[in-house]
């Protein structure tokens, strides 16, 4: 058998708090990590922003210095005239290598002749003359193009005229003759690996990757593998971009966030860790606090077990003006208004089984009973027995009914049957002096009455309602449903009762010998068992007559409304 873990509110809250705390500083970490990190980033961004801008503006001096060369050598007359035919092209090649002496960045010249087609290469370090078809070459093609393109964008090339072939960063023009013909094309070379030590070359404390790309293909880099592919940023990598002015270059550097997120989650997990342990250090003193919060709680806890074992008499204790003091009050407002209760149903519950006896022994009267039997008796002289023996057993049907006590209730089919017994025995006793009259409207007969509610309103119409010295007289008994409701009227053709008999009859005011008894009996009941649903009231109508009006819940439950 499992054993049932209870905690108690305390614990509860605790736990509640507890779990708040947690998450609120995980949710403050996990904010905390990524505010910090998108700072962290953004801040690292703008300082490789700043350093590329430098190196992009160095690339941008170079190349302008490159530009510069080139357009000042091809209007030179002097290069112009050495492009003439000859046939070492020394003096051609010394002009071409003083360029390169006098100028840094500038790693070799080269002057294609196009009607000689010859190459004429010079540097630093050496000098060549090559022959063959150079245009099929396609950067020589392409740096030719591009002086119609963008003269001031040099073109990126790989030599293929040398065994060792260089990237270049190369500025071509034409040199016209004075016909306006193009008899030569000049090309300015810069060293890609020159450019890259100069511009790209990483700090030592740098974190990323620094490449010079051009229109997403890397034409400059750390690694000469990677040049002439595509720069791709990966998921965890930092890409910041600055562009070299107007030539179509951009300063790239590729980094790797991992570096730069590994202390803050470092950072993180330890303030995660700190504010852990803090939580547990409060929960003692947390807790404290709760028990003493809880306190009036847990004694109104136990007032309300004292209640549920029947001590009606306990009281709570209102220790402090707040939530659980007025929650403590309102108990014991409730417990005082339960006692009140009680005490009225036990009071209505003695004043209905007195309404109950009353009834009971108000119809079976010791003179109600010797003029019956008188009446029977002076029947059995007169008129014989069988008539005797109908009437013998009316009166034991009626006398049955009446002194029965199993159940207040009644359908409205046997307080009928009642009923007409009763003017059965009081037909025989005025020598039928009178008629009676049933109208029971169907569906309404099984529905349940208080036992003994319309006999004594019959007994009233027959014995002060009618004068039997007269014939015609009739008494209607009707029972109908109104709504919710059902109605039952009792009426006679006698002479009526004025507004003032009524309201005597109806207020116990009423002096006779029948002195109003039975229908105060009436209306005590009607309230005791329905309340305001319950009602009474006597109609005296202009042509004479009186009518008693009873007005009930219509109700098919025998115990309904048993109090």
């Amino acid at each position: 058998m499992k054993r049932e873990i209870r905690l108690n509110l305390g614990a509860k809250l605790l736990l509640l708090v507890m779990g708040i705390s947690m998450l609120i500083t995980a949710a403050m970490g996990v904010l905390f990590y990524g505010r910090v990190t998108e700072s962290v980033k953004n801040n690292y961004k703008n300082t490789v922003a700043e350093n590329l801008r430098t190196r992009a503006e160095q690339f941008d001096a170079i190349m302008k210095k490159a530009y510069l060369v080139c357009t000042c050598a091809v209007e030179s007359e002097e290069l112009k005239a050495l492009t003439e035919k000859d046939e070492t092209y020394e003096a051609l090649i010394e002009l071409l290598r003083s360029y390169c002496r006098e100028n840094d960045g500038i790693y070799s010249v080269y002057c294609y002749l196009k009607e000689e087609d010859l190459l004429v290469k010079a540097s630093i370090e050496d000098s060549q003359i090559q022959t063959g078809s150079f245009l099929n070459h396609t950067w020589i093609s392409r740096v030719a193009e591009g002086e119609r393109q963008d003269p001031f964008s040099p073109v990126h090339n790989r030599d293929s005229t040398s065994v060792i072939q260089r990237n270049y960063f190369t500025f071509g023009k034409g040199i016209y003759d004075e016909n306006g013909r193009e008899k030569a094309i000049l090309f300015v070379n810069t060293d890609e690996r020159e450019i890259y030590f100069s511009c790209l070359q990483s700090d030592r404390n740098s974190l990323g990757t620094l490449s010079l790309v051009q229109e997403g293909e890397i034409v400059s880099s750390d690694r000469v593998s990677r040049i002439g592919t595509r720069l791709q940023e990966g998921e965890k990598e930092i890409l910041v971009q600055v562009p070299c002015g107007e030539k179509g270059y951009v300063m790239c550097s590729l980094s790797r966030a991992e570096v730069l997120e590994k202390d803050l989650g470092t950072s993180r997990n330890w303030i995660l860790l700190v504010a852990f342990f803090l939580n547990l250090i409060l929960a003692g003193p947390i807790y404290l606090l709760l028990k003493q919060l809880l306190y009036p709680m847990k004694k109104l806890e136990e007032s309300m077990n004292s209640v549920k074992e029947g001590k009606l008499s306990e009281r709570a204790v209102i220790y402090r003006n707040d939530e659980i003091g007025s929650l403590a009050e309102n108990f014991n407002d409730m417990l005082d208004q339960v006692e009140t209760l009680i005490d009225d149903l036990v009071t209505q519950k003695m004043l209905k089984k007195e309404a109950e006896l009353e009834a009971l022994s108000y119809q079976i009267t010791p003179h109600f009973m010797y003029n019956t039997l008188s009446s029977i008796r002076y029947g059995a002289i007169l008129e014989g027995y069988q008539e005797m023996g109908d009437l013998l057993q009316a009166f034991i049907e009626l006398l049955r009914i009446s002194a029965s006590d199993r159940g207040a209730f009644i359908t409205v089919q046997q307080e009928i049957r009642m009923v007409q017994n009763y003017i059965l025995l009081q037909q025989f006793r005025y020598k039928d002096s009178f008629r009676a009259e049933f109208v029971v409207e169907p569906g309404t007969e099984l529905f349940y009455v208080p036992r003994l509610l319309i006999q004594p309103l019959v007994e009233n119409a027959i014995l002060h309602g009618l004068d039997h010295q007269e014939r015609g007289n009739r008494v209607t008994v009707s029972v109908s449903r109104r709504g919710k409701n059902l109605e039952i009227r009792v009426a006679d053709n006698g002479s009526g009762m004025t507004e003032e008999e009524i309201r005597k009859l109806l207020t116990g005011g009423y002096h006779s010998k029948f002195n109003g008894i039975g229908i105060n009996n009436i209306m005590e009941r009607l309230h005791l068992y329905y309340g305001e649903r319950g009602r009474m009231h006597y109609l005296s109508p202009a042509e004479g007559g009186t009518v008693a009006v009873i007005t009930l819940p219509a109700s098919d439950d025998a115990e309904a409304y048993v109090i």
